[in-house]
C-alpha cells in the first residue's frame, strides 16, 4: 500500500521503538514531550503521528515554528491579543495556544526561543492558562504540548541561553 504523507516509514528496531513511544505519548494525551533530532529527521512527522494516534485526534493540531516570528510578534502569535493592545491590534486575535484548545500544540524550534519567551512558556506549561496581550483575565487551555528542537539544549543551558526553570 502507498505510504501516506507524513508517515513514519520503516521496520527496523529503532523505528519500532519510536512507534512504541508515539503510542505511549498519544495514549497519555496530557504529557508534554520534547522531540529531539537533527534537521530532516522527522520531528514533525512524529508530532503528527502522536496527534493522529491519540484521543485528541479530532481536535486541532496547531504547528508553530517559533523562529518564523520576529521577537516582538511571537508573544502575540502564541498568546493572542485584545483589541487595542498595541498599534495595529484593531480586533481581538486568538493566539495559537488558544486555537489548539482541546487539541495538540506543536512548538518547533523551541531551542531558539528567547529567554523572555522561555519564561512565558514555562509559566504557561505550569499553569495551563494564558493571558492575551492587553488583558489580565486568565484563560484556561486544555492542550497537549509537543516541542521539538535540533539544538544542543544541554550546551545552551551551560551557556545560559536556555532555561530549565524560572528566571
Amino acid at each position: 500500500h502507498e505510504a501516506e504523507p507524513h508517515a513514519l516509514i520503516g521496520n527496523s528496531s529503532h523505528i519500532e521503538n519510536v512507534r512504541a513511544k508515539i503510542k505511549a505519548v498519544a495514549e497519555n494525551a496530557e504529557v508534554t514531550v520534547l522531540i529531539r533530532g537533527e534537521t530532516g529527521t522527522g520531528k514533525e512527522i512524529v508530532a503528527r503521528a502522536i496527534h493522529r494516534s491519540g484521543p485528541r485526534r479530532s481536535a486541532p493540531y496547531v504547528p508553530v515554528v517559533l523562529s518564523a516570528f520576529p521577537e516582538g510578534l511571537v508573544e502575540a502569535a502564541l498568546f493572542g491579543a485584545e483589541r487595542g493592545a498595541f498599534t495595529g491590534a484593531d480586533e481581538r486575535r486568538l493566539g495559537y495556544i488558544e486555537e489548539a484548545h482541546r487539541g495538540l500544540l506543536f512548538l518547533d524550534e523551541i531551542g531558539d526561543a528567547s529567554p523572555s519567551m522561555q519564561v512565558k512558556l514555562l509559566r504557561f506549561l505550569e499553569e495551563r492558562e494564558i493571558h492575551r496581550i492587553g488583558s489580565s483575565a486568565p484563560i484556561r487551555v486544555d492542550i497537549q504540548i509537543l516541542a521539538a528542537t535540533n539544538a544542543d539544549l544541554e550546551e545552551r543551558v551551560r551557556e545560559r541561553r536556555f532555561q530549565i526553570g524560572r528566571a
